[in-house]
């Protein structure tokens, strides 16, 4: 079963002026108008900066498997050398004295030994001097460590993390799924709202196109009730009734004309088109009209549906990334260091190693943590289930409103057929002076209010229909 109702209507982007007069004419359909406002709308632009970012932390998080490299070099250079001793024969006996004051030799010994560790450097201070000593004996003053460059660099690879490289990679591949959904739904959406604005002016147009029509009958009765009063068969009355119509008549297409161009800038707005343009839409919609097929319900295959479901998937892998605080991390590396500190000459030095990281204090921490994740988890499931219901009624109202809309359009269109009728035989009656102006103005009336409803039945319809395809997915609405 199909409907025909094809129609053309041309407004311009401002008051119905001439096309002839614009410097610039584009021409827009439906399609073009979804095409552009995929383009400019900022909620479409934000999902797709949504998916570009996921897509960034994604590639961010591979980089976890890989081992971390760091590299250091300095410069120091000291108002007093690090270390300055000398040594003195005092009765035999070896002394050891500095010229840093205010602690022990001793203390002074491990002070600098922390100074040189805290500057990445490989010396032994207490080893140093033990050889400076045993190898120049007394009276000899050492002054050293006054200034020196150093650098060294160390990769570690991680061998296990607690599962938390592993399960912070599916979250974030996660993440960009979540982003592409959103991104189908704010598709959907600025579609789904082109169109409403493009029928939205589709309606208008077509009314006006009714309203010329009825115009042109008006403008054929007055000059029959004219001519019909000059030769005194028709009163005054019935006359100033016809022209009293025909006013009216201007007053509604004046308000259709404002509310044309109030509907067109609303659309140029909503897909980015600039209003001070010569635009002519091309609405040529609603051409076989027909219902789409109902199917059962099924809310798992709605986006929105998906979408859910990645949120309790997303909780899940919260749950095993907290539970991984509390394993143990295992990993490897390797260091190499230069200096020159001590002489002319760079000395070289190197070691790899392996560490083994228990966090034994932190596991009381991490339960809780990991407890409040998987209630955390379980609040994502009873959301998902209860929107799943609400889903399926959703989608189950929408075939209900559809088929309604769709049944409704036999009622209209069975209205503007009696109204046609009785329009007919009532100018027949008219003509042949067996009734009034006013039965035929009344007749008139009511086929213009019967084709004005056919037109919101149709465009209502239409809406509900879009809206049914767009959650069953039936139709390509977001393409």
């Amino acid at each position: 079963m199909k409907r025909s109702f094809v129609f053309y209507i041309i407004p311009l982007l401002g008051l119905w002026t001439s096309v002839a007069n614009a410097q610039r004419v584009e021409v827009l359909t439906l399609d073009s108008c979804k095409a552009m406002a995929l383009r400019n709308q900022a909620a479409v632009k934000s999902a797709l900066l949504d998916v570009e970012k996921a897509e960034e932390t994604r590639k961010a998080a591979l980089t976890k498997y890989f081992p971390t490299v760091q590299a250091m070099a300095g410069y120091f250079q000291s108002q007093r050398p690090l270390i300055d001793i000398s040594t003195a024969d005092n009765d035999g006996n070896m002394q050891i004295s500095s010229s840093q004051t205010g602690e022990s030799f001793e203390q002074q010994v491990q002070h600098i030994q922390q100074q040189v560790d805290n500057v990445g450097l490989d010396i032994n201070v207490q080893q140093l001097i033990d050889d400076f000593v045993e190898q120049y004996g007394q009276d000899i003053r050492l002054q050293m460590l006054d200034h020196g460059a150093f650098a060294n660099v160390m990769a570690v690879q991680p061998v296990f993390a607690g599962g938390r490289i592993w399960h912070g990679n599916q979250l974030a591949r996660l993440g960009v799924s979540a982003a592409e959904l959103q991104l189908a739904m704010s598709r959907n959406e600025v579609c789904l709202n082109t169109e409403q604005y493009y029928w939205r002016v589709v309606s208008l147009g077509e009314k006006m196109r009714m309203l010329d029509r009825a115009q042109e009958l008006l403008d054929t009765l007055e000059r029959d009730a004219e001519a019909a009063h000059k030769a005194g068969v028709l009163g005054r009355n019935d006359l100033l009734k016809v022209r009293l119509k025909k006013h009216e008549t201007q007053v509604l297409r004046v308000q259709l004309q404002n509310g044309i161009a109030l509907a067109t800038r609303a659309l140029a707005q909503y897909v980015g088109m600039p209003y001070d343009a010569a635009v002519r839409y091309e609405l040529d919609g609603l051409k076989d009209q027909q219902i789409l097929p109902l199917r059962e319900p099924n809310a798992a295959t709605r986006t929105e549906a998906q979408l859910l479901e990645k949120g309790v998937e997303a909780e899940r892998l919260q749950h095993a990334m907290a539970v991984g605080e509390a394993l143990p991390q295992v990993a490897v590396g390797a260091t190499y260091g230069v200096n020159n500190v001590i002489g002319n000459d760079f000395r070289g030095n190197g070691m790899i190693f392996a560490t083994v990281n228990i966090p034994i204090s932190s596991w009381w921490e991490t339960t809780h943590n990991a407890r409040k994740e998987r209630l955390e988890q379980r609040q994502a499931e009873l959301r998902r289930d209860d929107l799943r219901e609400q889903l399926l009624l959703q989608e189950v109202q929408a075939a209900n409103e559809m088929t309604e809309a769709w049944l409704l359009i036999d009622v209209r269109e069975q209205a503007v057929r009696d109204a046609q009728e009785n329009l007919a035989e009532t100018r027949h009656y008219y003509e042949a002076g067996l009734a009034s102006v006013s039965d035929y103005l009344e007749a008139q009336t009511l086929l213009q209010q019967a084709e004005d409803a056919l037109i919101d039945q149709r465009i209502a319809y239409q809406l509900k229909w879009l809206a049914y395809a767009q959650m069953t997915e039936m139709s390509g609405v977001g393409d």
